[in-house]
């Protein structure tokens, strides 16, 4: 697993450690209480609602990370499993879960992803949702520069694989415009802009004004092809074994461009200013990647800019909204403005 030689004491000053100090937090986090649990309540309640755990449960004080979900390690005789958990404290969709217990139950049965154990609610008057996954044990590599040729090859025959399958009843993206705007309006749209800081509001005033750019040149694109993504393709995501590659976190997965997901990779944070590895983006693929960035960098933005919102409005579980984490989140989001007009 990935090695972290050390820790920020403060909020991080440059692009460079804004983007290791989310990766540190990606990584992992003490954490007493999760949704008004204790660690102890938590083991509780699972062994009362989640039927594969006959004795004892035993959950680690140290999430593994992920900004969408808090992931939680776990051990129960020989099982090995990551409890997955929601970020938001608003009241959940009883079935949020089920569509990612589908789509990773799929790809476990073709030996790319981890396989799904379990799902249903916390008793709680929430009935918070949960998903159980095997835990997964293998190399996350800290940036692209690090994958061997063997392991680029891996990973290009996993996303040709993830092009071949037809899943029914997932997003379908009509057109990269649609991808972009479905994304822009979670921050038009957000209950927070009323009450929002002069901080994260001088962002969004910031992506307001090149976003018409951001929108011609994509409606220039044209339809996607009708093909599965990944969705969220970032190093953090990518788990090699021996001889193989698992993907993690298919919760965006939606037809669309396959292509999307190289662009995404390439323009996450430890990729924009490195050499892209032979083979990762083949020569007819490179013109249609390069184009489908600005839909990526736009996605970006819109997710970091939600997650703003979301945190400052009091949305978002505190294991996930520190100071901390919220000033890394305001500099990304910066940078990659300052990326995305760059473009045009």
């Amino acid at each position: 697993m990935r090695s972290l030689p050390f820790i920020f004491r403060g909020a991080p000053d440059s692009l460079l450690e804004v983007a290791v100090f989310l990766t540190l937090e990606m990584t992992e986090r003490h954490v007493e209480r999760v949704h008004g649990y204790t660690i102890n309540e938590l083991e509780h309640v699972l062994l009362d609602v989640c039927e594969i755990f006959d004795d004892t449960i035993s959950l680690e004080h140290n999430t593994l990370g992920g900004w969408s979900n808090i992931n939680i390690r776990g051990q129960s005789n020989n099982l090995d499993f990551v409890l997955k958990l929601p970020c938001s404290i608003s009241p959940h969709d009883v079935n949020l879960y089920n569509q990612l217990f589908d789509i990773s139950l799929h790809f476990n049965e073709l030996g790319i992803a981890a396989r799904p154990l379990a799902k249903g609610q916390l008793s709680d008057t929430n009935a918070i949702p949960f998903i159980i996954f095997e835990y997964i044990d293998g190399i996350i590599h800290d940036s692209l520069t690090d994958f061997s040729d063997h392991e680029t090859s891996l990973l290009k025959d996993c996303l040709d694989l993830i092009i071949r399958q037809k899943i029914p009843h997932l997003k379908r993206y009509k057109s990269p415009s649609d991808h972009v705007t479905s994304w822009y309006s979670l921050v038009e749209n957000h209950v927070g802009l009323a009450d929002v800081s002069q901080e994260v509001g001088t962002l969004i005033d910031k992506m307001k004004k090149v976003y018409p750019d951001v929108l011609s040149f994509v409606d220039s694109l044209g339809v996607w092809t009708p093909t599965l993504m990944h969705g969220d393709l970032w190093i953090p995501n990518i788990v090699f074994q021996t001889g193989n590659v698992i993907l993690l976190d298919f919760e965006d997965s939606a037809y669309g461009n396959h292509l999307y997901d190289l662009a995404f990779l390439l323009e996450t944070p430890n990729a924009v200013s490195e050499k892209t590895p032979p083979g990762i983006v083949r020569s007819d693929e490179m013109e249609e990647v390069n184009d489908l960035r600005v839909v990526a960098v736009s996605y970006i933005v819109n997710w970091s800019l939600d997650r703003l919102l979301s945190m400052e409005s009091g949305l978002i579980e505190p294991n996930l909204s520190s100071e901390e984490s919220r000033s890394a989140i305001i500099d990304y989001t910066r940078g990659k403005i300052t990326r995305l007009k760059e473009m045009f």
